[in-house]
């Protein structure tokens, strides 16, 4: 059996799958984020292991593995001693202190376009070399007594084997790692004064990281169980969806929504407004648009203005609505928005409601709204590589109604799968191919179930409403800008 492990954000999630990509049992743990202050985002590494030591002997109870494979959240920053301690919690991807940092290093650099050509991208505030910076300025002392830097992981990697590195994938995600050459960019970071040697070894996803310690081992009653190096969750979770050949898309519909593409192209977006990283695959790229606010918009509409199971009676009130609401249009820019627009201060808008609007309607431009907003990153996308078909994960793609709603926006057949669960299932498709499974052989786990063809009358309905949409945004950018305070 095959163990893929999901270093989440909320919990820490378990797979055991067989040769075949038949899911044999799961398994989760929880995890607590704590916030400092309103721009802070913490973990405490310890309980990332004790969560995957508990897990590891949930999985030992039942069955026997022979290769354990591994993902984790993006851009989280693990600082260690001189004695493989975490020197302070790990500072998250969501972490939004860096601002400054962010200003000063593209300074540094010569400017946004120069930043982007060396790593592939601006310096976002998740990103991991902003941080370090954070840390240099803020706590001088963690900065003197860091040995080594790691990403999630990768420390729990660390702790399973004893052997420190990462892939190309996470690389990409800390702005320090040219994403091309696939190599860390030791002239940065001795422009930015960090020493090159506080990064770890960069080698393929599937690679061997290690074995599986001796007392681990002994502990949970295997025998030479292999550790796969793993990758990036958004990428390993496009592996596990089949996403593994250039041309081919992912639709993830989570709390954010995001439009992953693979590709071979070696040019990243020179506008820096769609991310451009490595796969967990050799020489594939892939381009990911990111907006902030996908389920979590339908989330916050039920908690405000449903009731208690009022998902149901949602869905049956959509039947009677038209496609485009009757005018009815929403910007999902609850916390602000990444793709396309790169603006903090932007915020969600319903607009256009009138007296005769039904409960229904507002539903589903809430649908709508969302898919607009996947559009504008797949548009953006679009014009950098070919996109030869796109599939659908993640909590909303149970949502039918939502999935062809998204098809007719983007004017493509829309394809669902018989097994969707994300990174962990990617994390253990590395593990087989670190064990002897070729490439081939795992690509076969990722079947389609159904494809969502678009509506031809909804396409018309939505060709006007994306227009209206765009419109909105560009009418309210400097409203948004003046009036923040206040929100």
């Amino acid at each position: 059996m095959f163990l893929g492990i999901d270093i989440g954000t909320t919990s820490i999630k378990a797979l055991v799958v067989q040769e075949e990509g038949k899911i044999m049992d799961s398994f989760s743990r929880p995890l607590q984020v704590f916030s400092p202050d309103s721009l802070s985002r913490e973990q405490d590494p310890q309980h990332w292991q004790e969560a995957v030591l508990a897990l590891l002997h949930q999985v030992s109870e039942r069955h026997e593995i022979v290769s354990i494979g591994l993902a984790g959240q993006m851009h989280s920053l693990v600082l260690l001693d001189d004695r493989d301690r975490p020197l302070r919690p790990s500072i998250l991807w969501c972490d939004q202190r860096t601002t400054e940092e962010c200003r000063k290093l593209t300074e540094k650099l010569g400017g946004e376009s120069e930043v982007i050509r060396r790593v592939g991208n601006p310096f976002f505030e998740g990103f991991t070399l902003p941080k370090i910076q954070w840390v240099k300025t803020h706590e001088p002392e963690n900065y003197r007594n860091a040995c080594s830097i790691l990403l999630p992981k990768d420390y729990i990697g660390f702790l399973l084997t004893g052997e420190k590195g990462t892939d190309p994938s996470d690389a990409s995600g800390t702005g320090a790692f040219c994403v091309n050459a696939e190599k860390w960019d030791d002239e940065l970071l001795t422009l930015c004064e960090i020493a090159p040697s506080l990064f770890p070894k960069v080698t393929p996803s599937d690679s061997l990281r290690g074995f599986l310690r001796k007392d681990l081992s002994e502990r949970f009653g295997w025998e030479k169980v292999r550790v796969i190096t793993g990758g990036a969750d958004n990428p390993v979770a496009a592996l596990g969806a089949g996403v593994d050949d250039p041309g081919l898309g992912m639709i993830s519909l989570g709390t954010s929504g995001t439009v992953v593409v693979s590709t071979k192209s070696e040019v990243p977006d020179p506008t820096g407004r769609v991310h451009y990283f490595h796969h967990a695959l050799p020489r594939i790229r892939y381009y990911m648009g990111v907006m902030l606010s996908a389920t979590h918009s339908l989330d916050w509409f039920l908690s405000r203005f449903g009731k208690k199971d009022s998902w149901s009676e949602f869905e049956t009130a959509i039947g009677n609505s038209v496609a485009g609401s009757r005018g009815l249009l929403f910007l999902p820019y609850l916390n602000g928005e990444r793709t396309p627009h790169r603006d903090p201060d932007a915020r969600g808008v319903l607009f256009g409601i009138s007296s005769t609007h039904t409960e229904g309607e507002a539903y589903r431009c809430i649908l709508e709204g969302i898919a607009y907003g996947l559009r504008d990153s797949y548009e953006l996308i679009k014009a950098l590589t070919p996109i030869k078909r796109l599939r659908v994960v993640g909590g909303g793609a149970k949502n039918r109604t939502w999935v062809r709603i998204i098809a007719s926006n983007l004017s493509t057949p829309l394809e669902l799968l018989e097994t969707d669960q994300g990174a962990a299932y990617g994390a253990a498709m590395l593990a087989a191919n670190g064990s002897g499974l070729s490439k081939e052989e795992t690509s076969r786990w990722a079947r389609v179930a159904e494809v969502i063809d678009p509506d031809p009358l909804w396409e018309k309905a939505y060709r006007e409403g994306f227009h209206r949409y765009q419109r909105l945004y560009s009418t309210l950018k400097d409203t948004f800008a003046s009036s923040i305070q206040k929100t």
